[in-house]
């Protein structure tokens, strides 16, 4: 496929559902550790249309981190022709405790590795996990046919509605 022309353009709500819930792509997490330096995490998650699910390791850095700064940025790409990416600037919601993360974390296993890694999933399911919730505040995405529009005009970030229960003054969990 060549990337030539002007035809990048972004993707419509549907196709960036579509893209999202599609395939095993890694979703990359980018926080700031305590000195500010940035870091990013290559994590598995859920995609409902509104926001991400991700299930990770308390001793992680970028759960450290966001319960730390709820402030994040996340990247989904398509490393194959076609090229397609959805970025946003996002809040971190951690869900409560009781929180089922076990139901999503199987869908993950089997979207990401296939049901021939659910016994290996399900023999760590004893160790602590925290459940996040990555809600869009800003999005932008691309299509991949021809070339980045941002060859000839700014990226376009389109505002989304956090949900009231997100507090957007960014100071980790609540």
């Amino acid at each position: 496929m060549a990337m030539t022309g002007s035809g990048g353009r972004g993707l419509s709500k549907p196709e960036i559902d579509e893209f999202l819930q599609s395939g095993a792509m890694f979703a990359k997490i980018g926080t700031t550790d305590d000195d500010g330096w940035p870091m990013v995490s290559p994590v598995w998650y859920e995609w409902d249309g509104s926001s991400f699910l991700v299930v990770g390791k308390e001793r992680t850095s970028y759960i450290r981190n966001l319960r730390r700064d709820a402030r994040c940025g996340v990247l989904v790409e398509n490393p194959g022709l076609p090229y397609k990416r959805v970025s946003v600037c996002g809040m971190a919601e951690f869900l409560p405790d009781d929180f089922d993360w076990q139901t999503p974390a199987r869908q993950m296993v089997i979207r990401y590795i296939g049901e021939e890694g659910l016994s290996y999933a399900e023999a760590t399911f004893d160790f602590p996990r925290v459940s996040v919730r990555i809600w869009p505040k800003r999005m932008t995405s691309w299509d991949g046919g021809g070339f980045d529009r941002t060859v000839h005009r700014d990226t376009v970030w389109h505002e989304m509605e956090l949900p009231s229960a997100v507090d957007s003054t960014a100071t980790g969990e609540r």
